[in-house]
């Protein structure tokens, strides 16, 4: 991969958004009327890393636009109030990420700190 097949996305995003091998996964999310979760920006901050090491590994990985799009699911269901939170939804797209980069090693820690701070976001 060169410098020109990278590709960098930012902003926000409705519905799935992924470029494609080299491509980097940011998301702003932005809340009006009610404080936003403390946890929201380490749960951003760990998804932003962890699709960067997707997008180094995109070619050992099948569908690598898909662990992009199991990224967003969980970042926009954590980003909204608890009350209106698919918690079943949120739990769902982590288990698929976690299925599709298991074959790498490397995102064994990233998706332990990811999987820990999950647990912030669903019920006991």
């Amino acid at each position: 991969m060169t410098d020109k097949d990278k590709y960098t996305y930012s902003g926000t995003f409705t519905g799935s958004q992924f470029g494609g091998p080299g491509s980097h996964f940011t998301q702003n999310v932005t809340t009006s009327g009610r404080p936003a979760d403390p946890n929201l920006g380490q749960l951003q901050a760990l998804l932003t890393d962890l699709m960067a090491r997707v997008a180094a590994h995109s070619t050992e990985i099948d569908h690598p636009e898909r662990a992009g799009r199991d990224a967003e699911e969980i970042l926009t269901e954590a980003a909204r109030p608890a009350a209106e939170r698919d918690t079943g939804r949120l739990a769902d797209a982590f288990r698929r990420l976690r299925d599709r980069l298991r074959p790498i090693a490397d995102f064994a820690d990233s998706l332990s700190k990811l999987a820990d701070l999950l647990t912030k976001f669903l019920p006991s």
